[in-house]
């Protein structure tokens, strides 16, 4: 199925939230909206991106809400720290 044409997956962003934050993430998970879909690696499958509104920092995150960012030097996603993903979307300090 095409991309453009799926829904907003929105479980992997509260898993990854809460995981993180714990029981604010239904709150939390309300100041981010959903990019869209991306391929990740052939192992992973499908990526779901989301933007936080007010930082605009994307966090990219596969179906169980682990976080992966992109290497442009290599063309491709890799897997990162979710703890540290999560933090730099919602308050936009690296």
């Amino acid at each position: 199925m095409d991309s453009l044409l799926r829904s907003p997956d929105w479980l992997p962003l509260e898993r990854a939230l809460k995981a993180e934050i714990g029981a604010d993430a239904s709150a939390a998970a309300r100041a981010f909206r959903f990019v869209g879909y991306v391929n990740g690696p052939a192992d992973v499958g499908t990526l779901r991106v989301y933007q936080h509104e007010h930082t605009r920092v994307h966090v990219t995150l596969d179906g169980e809400g682990r976080a992966y960012r992109y290497f442009a030097d290599m063309d491709r996603y890799g897997s990162t720290d979710s703890e540290v993903a999560i933090y730099w979307a919602l308050t936009g300090v690296r």
